[in-house]
């Protein structure tokens, strides 16, 4: 079974395993030898998941430990829409930094004024090719899923499809998963993808949220915007747009 890894800081890096065979792919453009020494040693010993992300500033953080994802959650104040953002650490799904991954982020408009569903699950799949992933299910329902984007990370010998899908949570939602956490599935044409998210991860973003909202945590400024919004609610009052 083949599946392909994420694009780091640039470097497009692909993980194939098969019979116990693990080969990786680096295509890089302009890539300095020594790391890819570095990263091809790191597979061959195993374990190289932390050496890699440690090179690139990349927080390793357990979902499951509230203080931890605590600790990694950033506030930031967007001075164009007057928003504040709060976004949850990205979390590599099953601890594979080549994966899949998830975090969760909210909006908060300081005027008291809802922003949509103000919660989101922002859900990353990649894959070798488009596979179209579009509704998320849990509990035996669907939820509230909103398709943000299917991206070509890079294309040489083979492709990486990064498809990223967002599930729509509000406040009530948010507090129930976290005593619960929260097992769901995202279905597309091609293909499917399985995650689970603990309790601590959805208490720590959903604490945050709440501070942000009654200003008892300091703000920093939006450094630029991402290329995702929050799913409208159509059955909502009228309410704020969310930028992202």
């Amino acid at each position: 079974m083949r599946q392909p890894a994420a694009a780091v800081k640039g470097h497009s890096c692909g993980l194939f395993s098969g019979m116990n065979v693990h080969v990786m792919f680096i295509l890089c453009r302009g890539a300095d030898m020594a790391i890819l020494r570095v990263i091809i040693a790191c597979f061959l010993l195993a374990g190289c998941g932390a050496q890699l992300a440690a090179a690139y500033g990349i927080p390793i953080v357990r979902a499951g430990q509230k203080e931890q994802v605590s600790r990694n959650i950033s506030v930031e104040h967007d001075p164009h829409t007057g928003l504040i953002k709060v976004s949850g650490p990205p979390i590599f799904h099953d601890r594979n930094l080549f994966g899949n991954t998830y975090m969760i982020r909210s909006w908060v408009d300081p005027k008291g004024r809802p922003v949509n569903d103000d919660f989101q699950i922002l859900v990353t799949g990649r894959y070798p090719k488009r596979v179209y992933l579009k509704q998320a299910y849990a509990d035996g329902e669907e939820v509230s899923t909103t398709a943000i984007d299917r991206e070509r990370v890079s294309c040489a010998d083979f492709c990486i499809i990064k498809e990223v899908v967002g599930i729509n949570l509000s406040e009530q939602e948010m507090a129930h998963r976290a005593e619960t956490g929260m097992s769901f599935k995202v279905v597309g044409r091609r293909a499917s993808l399985v995650m689970t998210i603990p309790p601590a991860y959805f208490a720590a973003v959903l604490d945050a949220h709440r501070a942000a909202r009654d200003g008892a945590i300091p703000l920093q400024k939006a450094a630029r915007r991402s290329d995702a919004i929050p799913a409208h609610n159509p059955g909502a009052a009228p309410q704020r747009s969310s930028p992202e």
